[in-house]
């Protein structure tokens, strides 16, 4: 009896251990997924996100040298039922509040360029960079690199890859 009681242990355990496994493989899988289709945001938004910081730190340099507007969204969320806000504390937290969207975009910039850099001197650079930083077509690329259409697809899916683990680590994996 007590043996029959440890294969059932031991089955109910490799059973577990199989569900595991096969629960990791499948979230391994999206992760993958996910990350090649979050890379190929993150570098889409790229050119956008060097144009937000440009024009962030236009309006921070205007509402230093101007101060703050009078009627603004950005400035309503200042304001709170009941509590009045001097007009140097509303200048105050806009512009802390501004200093730190410039940060986070600049981060992520820094973040994207840094990765790029590390493909930059691959032959099929330009697949990546025409797409997503110029929005070149796959046969505008081609006559570039020189090389058919679907040779820069199946490179520039090459190099996203390892963008994704640049970006992501082992869980693009």
């Amino acid at each position: 009896m007590g043996q029959s009681k440890n294969l059932d242990v031991a089955a109910v355990i490799k059973e577990a251990v199989n569900a595991g496994l096969q629960a990791g493989r499948l979230q391994a899988a999206k992760l993958t997924g996910d990350a090649y289709k979050a890379t190929e945001k993150r570098l889409y938004a790229y050119p956008v996100i060097l144009e937000k910081i440009a024009d962030d730190k236009e309006k921070l340099e205007e509402i230093m040298t101007h101060g703050a507007p009078e009627r603004s969204k950005s400035i309503v969320r200042f304001s709170r039922t009941g509590v009045r806000l001097t007009p140097g504390e509303i200048l105050d937290a806009l512009v802390q509040d501004m200093t730190a969207t410039i940060a986070a975009d600049q981060y992520e910039a820094d973040t994207i360029a840094a990765a790029l850099k590390t493909i930059e001197n691959d032959p099929y650079y330009a697949a990546v960079a025409g797409k997503f930083l110029e929005g070149q077509t796959d046969d505008e690329i081609a006559v570039v690199v020189p090389c058919d259409p679907s040779t820069v697809r199946r490179n520039r899916g090459r190099l996203i890859r390892k963008l994704a683990v640049w970006l992501y680590g082992a869980q693009a994996l």
